[in-house]
Parts: C-alpha cells; structure tokens; sequence
C-alpha cells in the first residue's frame, strides 16, 4: 500500500523501502496485551518492516487484542537476480540482490521474495537464540500469533516503490505460475496466513519507471486466479484456507483499469486506499482522506473532488460489482500538512506554497505526535469539516495547515462502514498511533464479539480545576474517569467551542482577556459513549492592558552538540507574572520559534562562527533576552577515513568513498552492499 500506505506516497513521501538498508537499532520490551482478537468486522493493521529501524516501534508494541489482521508490508518481486526499483523518480531508487533469511539466492523472474533480509528474518530480538532458524520481525510475529490464536498474519507484496515488476509478472502464463508458487513457497516458509497484493497500479499511474501494458487490465485477473489455485491446493494440503487480498485504488481509474467484478470474485476482501486523496503535492491546502464530497474543495479547484473521497471510493466499487462485505475501507493513522497557506477558512482549501515539516518526514504526522504536540497546542487550533466529516488544524503565525483524522471523523467512517455492510476497516500504520487512541476506537466500534456492543459511558469526571490562567489562556486539569472497556479521551466545551484531549489536563488558548468562560469535561470510551459532563467550572481570564511585566530572561545558555551544519542549545527556563508562551533563538538575521528549552539549528555553514541569543515571550507579547553566546561549527572532515564493511558508524561520522565525503545518518554496522553511495537512508552526501 502506499504511505500512501508504503508510506511512500504521491509525494514521495518516503524512503520507506529505502529503511530497506537502515541498521539494527535496539527493540523495545516485551509486553502488551495478549488475548485473542474479537470482532464481527475484519480490523487490518498494516505493520512496515521498517517501523522497526529509526521508529523503534516492534512487532513486540502491537496490540493484537485488537485486530484481526497483521499486514507486513513489503515483500518484493525478483527479476534478473535483484528486487527494488530503479526509477530516479521514485523515493528509493536501489536495488539489491535477492536475498533469503540465509543469503543470496538463485530463482525465476516473478519469485516473491524478502523486501529486508536483514530485519524481517535475521536480526536477534530479546528472547531469539544465535540457532533460532527465523528470527527479525517474521519471527516476532510468529510468537505473536502463538500468543493471539485468533490472530492472521499476511504478507504485502509490492507497495508504491515496488510495484514495477507486477505487469512483467502478469503477462505470461510462465511468471504467473512462478508467483503463484512462490507464494505458496513464502506463505509456508514463513508461516503467514495469506498474500495481499499492493499493485500501484496497473495499466496507468504509479512511478514512471514501472512496467505497464493495457493487457494490465486482464492479466491482473489471471494472476489472482493463479495465486487462488495454488493457494487453495496447499491450503489442502495443510488443512488450512489461505487468504488472497488485494490493495486497491480508490479512484474512478482504478476501476477502470481492472475487472473489479471478476476480481471479487477470486479474492477474500479488498483494501481500499481511501486516503492520500491529497496531500503536498499540490499548491491548494485540502483533505487527506475525507469521507464525504465537499462542494467547496470544487470551488476552490480541487481536482477530483467528487471522486476523490471515501463514500466515492467505495460507491465506485459496488457499481463494479464488489460486494459489500468484500470491501474494507482504508483509515489514516496519519496527517497531512501545508506549508505557507493563506488564513481565509483557517487555512482550509487555501492557496499554499510549499510541504510542511513533519514527524518523520515532510509533509506527514504520525497521529501521535499530532496528539502530542499540535492539536489546540503551540500555536495550532482545531477545526471540523462537518460535510467531509474530517477534522483539521491550522497555524496563523506559521501558517502550517494540516489535515488528518481523529476519534470523531473515525466514529464517521465506522458508522459508514456499518451502514453500507462493509467488511471492515484497514489502517496504515501501527506505529503513527503510539497512544493507541485511534486503534481503540476501531476496536470500540467494530469489536463486538461475545459480549455485544458496548453502551456503557464512561463516569463522569470530577474535580475540574483552572491551574493556570494568562489574558489569552486557561489551564485546567480534572480526575480521571473510568469505564467498563477503557477511556479514550474528553472534550472540554465552553461556549459552542470545544476542543478533544486525551489526557486530564488540557490548555485553552486564544481566549479574550478580562472575560468569563464556563468550561465542562465529558469522558468517551472506545465504542463512542460520552460520560455525563462534569460540573461546570466559570473562569475569569486574566486582563492582558495590564501585564507590563517581562518572563524573566533565559540563563544558563549552552552548546549541547554540533556538527558542521548544525548546533544544538539549551537553557535553563525563564518565569512570568502570567506565563511564557515560547523562546526565539536569534542568530544573525535568522530566528527560530521554539515551545521547549532547546532547539537545534540546522542549515548552518561548516567552520564559521554564529552568536545566540534566546528570547522569552509571554502571552501578551513582553520579552526578555538572555546573554549571547557565540559557536563555531565543525569543520568539513577533509581527512576522514574510507568507507569499509563491518565498521560500525554513528550519527555524523565522516566517510570517503568513490572521491567524495559522507556523513552518517544513522548508526550502523556496515554491511557489504551498503556503500554510501548506494544508501541515502544511511549516509548523506556533504
């Protein structure tokens, strides 16, 4: 899928194959919860192997008690002894040898074979002994289905980078028979339950590079009927039914482009893609992956609009003939941001000139680091589309607008899925949803298992307090609530404004001073039942005409790290009468807002010297500057050793190779085959 569920989308959203070479990082603990899954809808988790590398989220931090499925994105395609994708235009444009859990092997064009030797079958995690035959993340997820027996398990072939051998693959009778084989081979080598396949796309779209032939359209067909015959003799054999999925487009072309029909007919369920509708690469701000048509988003030039949104998708798909209850309608554990968009409707369907920052990369936030640091914080206020039924944020001062999905546009989606009878909801991907607020709300929704449907709120929260009030903000905090299934958030409302939060603490801001609010808290729960609200709390904001009183100046400035390009600082808080809202560094002509005590400076020039400075500000605009201090930069490491296997490197080490000089970006042990030059997930050309 793309991260676009391979998290490599439309925009080249990412080298996520490319973490195809990323080193071996520490896993966490073992724990979570094990008990075995339960539910009247299929709930399908997509799980990238790389979440595994720099994410530092394992197989081990899945909660499979709510899911039914695991998809493990991505096995590839062998052709010509390699797999991987040349395309420059693609985000990850390498190849490599194919490989097993053992080394290089020697099989026939359109053999499906393992995307990332290294961390889907040979990296030890806690627990894996030096003779364990399967070990990395396939071996994880073995020991969790033998702790969750009602979990499956499938393997994702393909995805956004990888999907240019499939038309090679389809065309002849010889190299269906190969793949279907091979899927056999992988599904029992390594114990999964089923293959989905993430072609994007066939006969038109995808990157450039990939193969395509207008016999696409019917070749798919025959390859899924293939895979069918072959899956449905070993699972003979086996005692056992193998599960066929496919990865679908959500757009009118898709259908087109495929016998959709006739493709139900042959597969389990289908995964419809019903996000990445938009995102950065285009120069109007809009929605990721709405639910509904906005006429607006016409208005404002959209392309697509009408077509490009859940309820579409899915409509386009039962006029071709897809059953219900074989469609399963895709969700985004992630958001989507604009960069430089205008202020008319909060930044909604607004001009824009540019990707935002973001959790990983540019331009795409993990829902949990939305949670943490964006929704109604820093700067950041949420707003609701309550025609596409999706909500969004956006930053005045910034002028960043991100669009996303939350516990309220999920319980919409869920709803659909219900009313229409669909067979359930997938997701891309675990590790966007640390908190796992969006995973509980599936589970809440779609989970009924034996004990039915929940209809119990959660109690109502007691003791709501102001902890902190400023001219513009209110701080309050509140005793937790407790429920039958668990609590998964609470609004505070006050006025008609209300803003979701998912802990008891919660900070209102753009408020008037010297004027009165009256706030109250309500609990939710996974299945969507809402506590009674708390007792009403009134505030006074402060009067902000009468603060003059500058937050005390910043001490205690320091150097924490640098590099040639960067240098990173810290200081020691400063206070206020009222409160600080933030610190800029300022550095020549330049300045960086910051909300914490340390920022690091990137983009810097190699041996020069910059002086600092960090201001504080309060919420009415008084200021405060701390003692300068002035750094030099690392110079350029004309003398650094050359590259060499077996080595291991850490972050900002200094190799040659090939007459230029690499910096490292993540630590690892080399390996041969992971030359700098042939990595750009590790190494950074300076």
């Amino acid at each position: 899928m793309t991260l676009r569920k391979n998290l490599i989308s439309k925009s080249g959203i990412v080298l996520l194959a490319a973490v195809v070479v990323l080193s071996v990082f520490s896993s966490l603990a073992y724990g979570g919860q094990k008990a075995e899954a339960a539910s009247d809808y299929k709930i399908i988790g997509y799980y990238p192997s790389w979440g595994a590398y720099g994410r530092n989220y394992n197989v081990t931090d899945i909660d499979a008690s709510k899911v039914t499925h695991i998809n493990y994105a991505f096995a590839d395609i062998c052709w010509n002894g390699i797999h991987g994708n040349p395309d420059p235009t693609g985000p990850n444009p390498v190849t490599w040898s194919c490989q097993d859990e053992v080394g290089a092997i020697n099989v026939p064009n359109g053999t499906i074979v393992l995307g990332d030797p290294w961390i889907d079958a040979q990296k030890a995690f806690p627990g894996d002994t030096w003779d364990k035959p399967l070990k990395g993340n396939i071996g994880q997820l073995i020991k969790l289905k033998q702790e969750n027996p009602g979990l499956k398990t499938i393997i994702s072939v393909g995805g956004w980078s990888w999907s240019n051998r499939f038309s090679d693959v389809a065309a002849s009778a010889e190299t269906r028979e190969t793949f279907a084989n091979s899927a056999v081979d992988f599904l029992r080598k390594y114990q999964f339950d089923g293959v989905d396949l993430d072609w994007e796309y066939p006969v038109s779209g995808g990157l450039a590079g990939n193969s395509v032939r207008p016999a696409d359209k019917q070749n798919y067909t025959l390859l899924l009927q293939k895979v069918r015959e072959k899956l449905d003799a070993a699972g003979a054999q086996d005692g056992k039914a193998y599960l066929l999925t496919i990865a679908s487009g959500a757009s009118p072309s898709f259908a087109q482009n495929t016998e959709l029909a006739n493709i139900a007919a042959i597969v389990d369920w289908i995964n419809i893609m019903t996000y990445d509708f938009n995102g950065g690469w285009q120069t109007v701000s809009a929605h990721n992956a709405p639910l509904y048509y906005d006429p607006a988003a016409a208005s404002a030039g959209i392309p697509n609009a009408a077509t490009f949104n859940g309820a579409a998708g899915v409509q386009g798909h039962l006029d071709a003939g897809v059953p219900a209850s074989k469609i399963v309608l895709g969700m985004p554990f992630y958001g989507r941001g604009w960069a430089n968009c205008a202020s008319g409707d909060n930044g909604q369907y607004q001009s824009c000139s540019g990707v935002s920052n973001g959790t990983w990369e540019s331009g795409i936030f993990d829902f949990s680091d939305l949670e943490a640091n964006y929704i109604n914080k820093n700067g950041y206020t949420r707003h609701w589309n309550d025609i596409a039924k999706v909500p969004y944020l956006y930053n005045p001062s910034s002028r960043i607008y991100i669009s996303y999905d939350d516990i309220e546009s999920f319980g919409h989606k869920t709803s659909f899925i219900k009313d229409k009878g669909l067979g359930g909801a997938m997701f891309w991907e675990f590790s966007g949803d640390r908190n796992k607020t969006l995973l509980n709300k599936l589970a809440g929704d779609l989970s009924t298992g034996s004990g039915g449907t929940d209809t119990t709120p959660p109690t109502t929260p007691t003791n709501l307090q102001a902890t902190e009030t400023t001219s513009s903000s209110v701080s309050l905090a509140w005793n937790a609530s407790t429920d039958n299934v668990g609590v998964t958030g609470y609004k505070v409302s006050y006025g008609t404004s209300e803003v979701n939060v998912n802990g008891t603490s919660a900070t209102i801001s753009g408020l008037t001073p010297n004027t009165a609010y009256t706030f109250t808290v309500s609990a939710r729960d996974a299945a969507g039942n809402i506590s009674a609200p708390s007792s009403p709390l009134s505030v006074t904001t402060n009067s902000g005409a009468n603060d003059t009183t500058p937050p005390t100046a910043p001490t205690n400035l320091q150097t924490t790290g640098k590099t040639s390009s960067s240098i990173s600082l810290s200081w020691t808080a400063s206070t206020d009468n009222v409160g600080v809202t933030g610190y800029t560094v300022s550095y020549g002509s330049s300045e960086l807002n910051v909300s914490e005590t340390s920022a690091t400076i990137s983009g810097l020039t190699p041996n020069t010297a910059y002086t600092f400075t960090v201001t504080a500000r309060d919420a009415v605009g008084n200021i405060s500057d701390s003692a300068a201090i002035t750094e030099t930069t690392e110079a350029d490491d004309q003398s650094a050793a050359p590259w060499a296997p077996n080595v291991s490197y850490k972050v900002n080490d200094q190799v040659t190779y090939e007459g230029k000089t690499y910096y490292c970006i993540q630590p690892h042990t080399s390996l041969p085959g992971w030359e700098p030059a042939n990595v750009p997930a590790l190494w950074g050309l300076l």
